[in-house]
């Protein structure tokens, strides 16, 4: 027992793709170009696109971003609190696209109660 039990919550997230030689690449590139981007929550995909993006949102939306990034070796999740505000602040490019803006889902640990 944890003593916490995990809700969902729903939430935007920004999605956008490139080609980058690993991680430590897509994250170098994201401090270059967007250094207010809080990387903590910040999603690097590179292999079994399926499985991480399920994790994030539902089966049909995890197809559908899947085939809109399957041009790319690496997909990138930005979540709500990687920026502040209501506008991702990371801008379209040709060497990272945006992708689109999908409804997600976050997870929220919430401590449990006893038994009254």
């Amino acid at each position: 027992m944890s003593g916490f039990t995990r809700h969902d919550l729903p939430c935007d997230i920004v999605v956008h793709a490139g080609n980058f030689a690993g991680q430590p690449a897509a994250f170098a590139y994201l401090l270059t170009h967007c250094p207010e981007l809080d990387l903590e929550h910040v999603e690097v995909i590179r292999e079994r696109p399926i499985t991480r993006l399920q994790a994030r949102f539902d089966a049909e939306t995890a197809d559908e971003i899947a085939t809109a990034g399957g041009a790319w070796n690496t997909l990138i999740l930005i979540l709500p609190a990687a920026y502040p505000g209501l506008e991702c602040p990371l801008a379209d490019t040709a060497t990272l696209p945006r992708l689109g803006l999908w409804r997600g889902r976050i997870p929220h640990l919430v401590p449990d109660r006893g038994t009254p």
